[in-house]
């Protein structure tokens, strides 16, 4: 498994790509019933998701740990909510049991649930991290892309489409929806980290050297993945 070492150094956006989304499984399942997207609170806007994902891991963090429907709903809950190290851990353990052939059947429940509603972020979070995990990359960053005009102040949802992104040689493109999250939220260690490292790939190291100074705590984070 590929690890990102404790101190920047010059990696590749398509190996952060792999790192971030560490061990994805090949097969991801329907969202629980009576899990909906979180209503408007009349605050002004800030980073967060429409998708109340606490709630999500609430729900699933007591199930057995060989169940896996419970391993993946809590490691694209964690996903969403920039918890990387337990995401990692969820997503090892549903790649481990090795189950491609039932993944592919519930990706196709999960884009017949998005013919009827294609405004469900959930499982329309799970279709994208299944093209990911499939090597299905343009297919991915679309879903991506749909994530972001249905949870435009989800930071991490714009943090995979950029990876997507990456992953089609489409970097200008990755970097611009960097920069969007970043105008979010300008404290996102994780959103620095990959604009530095998308400036190294584009030659542009002094403002790669910026970036990664302000991404130490995911750095470091990424360096505890074993």
């Amino acid at each position: 498994m590929l690890l990102l070492t404790p101190v920047p150094v010059p990696v590749r956006v398509t190996v952060l790509a792999r790192v971030l989304v560490l061990a994805l499984p090949l097969t991801l399942v329907l969202p629980a019933p009576g899990l909906a997207a979180a209503g408007d609170s009349g605050e002004a806007p800030r980073p967060g998701s429409r998708v109340d994902w606490s709630a999500i891991v609430a729900a699933n963090g007591n199930r057995a740990p060989d169940d896996l429907e419970g391993r993946l709903y809590l490691a694209v809950a964690y996903a969403n909510q920039g918890r990387v190290p337990e995401a990692a851990r969820e997503f090892r353990a549903i790649e481990a049991a090795g189950y491609s052939e039932f993944g592919r059947e519930v990706i196709a429940r999960a884009e017949q649930v998005l013919d009827r509603e294609p405004g469900d972020i959930i499982s329309l979070n799970l279709v994208a991290f299944a093209y990911y995990a499939f090597s299905n990359y343009r297919k991915s960053a679309e879903c991506f892309e749909r994530l972001v005009a249905l949870d435009p102040r989800n930071i991490w949802t714009r943090h995979y489409f950029a990876l997507s992104l990456s992953r089609i040689e489409q970097l200008d493109r990755a970097i611009e929806v960097l920069k969007a999250a970043l105008a979010l939220d300008p404290s996102n260690e994780y959103t620095h980290l990959l604009l530095g490292l998308a400036y190294k790939e584009k030659g542009w190291y002094i403002l790669s050297v910026l970036e990664l100074a302000r991404a130490g705590r995911a750095v470091r984070e990424l360096s505890t993945l074993k």
